[in-house]
């Protein structure tokens, strides 16, 4: 899928959730179906850079995403692995506070299966893009440029990604409650098994959104 189409879908879906979007078609939406991945820790800790093939559990904490005055928690991480594209490996995580649904969605007659966050006051959105043909737990930064022209080959960055909270305290987070990132860092720190990933990002509206997260991390193979 075209890091496009997946933002797009995403960022609608995770607004209206089964109310469908543009020319899609939400076909049901699965709570907390996810299945976790196996992964070899021992093995992880000896490489810099690996496939992410599992989960990582990160050091107890007080998660949260501070935007202006108002602060909140972060309680779940998940991350979509798409594999190998061009120069670069790409996993897009989400951390939210709310719950995950899975939502098969038909896009022009092909179903796909989206993973979104549904019940939530807070969540960020960002897909990340590691040098190489495995992913790295450093540190990202926003690229305007995105893959084109070969500009950030052997470099780490992301150049889709967005915060949302729910401002009107609606019980969940409406479109124009997204504001997309453009610029700032996300970085990963610690060593695994115990990572926790921080995050300060300037938004479209110009506030500053920063925060951490630790706990544990799921990720879903999408190749």
């Amino acid at each position: 899928m075209s890091q496009l189409l997946k933002f797009a879908l995403w960022t609608c879906m995770s607004s209206v959730l089964a109310s469908g979007c543009a020319s899609s078609d939400p076909v049901g939406l699965i709570e907390d179906s996810l299945p976790a991945l196996n992964q070899d820790n021992a093995a992880l800790q000896n490489a810099e850079a690996i496939p992410v093939t599992g989960n990582a559990i990160g050091p107890e904490g007080d998660s949260h995403l501070k935007l202006g005055e108002r602060q909140f928690s972060l309680k779940s991480a998940l991350g979509d692995i798409w594999g190998t594209g061009g120069d670069h490996y790409n996993v897009d995580f989400t951390i939210t506070n709310g719950k995950f649904l899975i939502a098969p969605t038909e896009i022009d007659g092909v179903i796909h299966s989206l993973l979104v966050p549904g019940g939530a006051s807070a969540t960020i959105y960002v897909e990340l893009y590691s040098p190489g043909e495995a992913f790295s737990f450093g540190t990202y930064s926003f690229s305007p440029f995105g893959a084109g022209g070969g500009v950030l080959a052997g470099n780490a960055y992301f150049d889709s990604a967005y915060v949302g909270v729910d401002s009107n305290e609606s019980g969940d987070i409406e479109s124009n409650e997204n504001f997309r990132v453009i610029g700032g860092t996300f970085e990963f720190t610690g060593a695994l098994p115990d990572i926790e990933l921080r995050f300060s990002v300037t938004l479209e509206n110009g506030a500053l959104a920063e925060g951490y997260y630790t706990g544990l991390f799921d990720f879903a193979d999408r190749i």
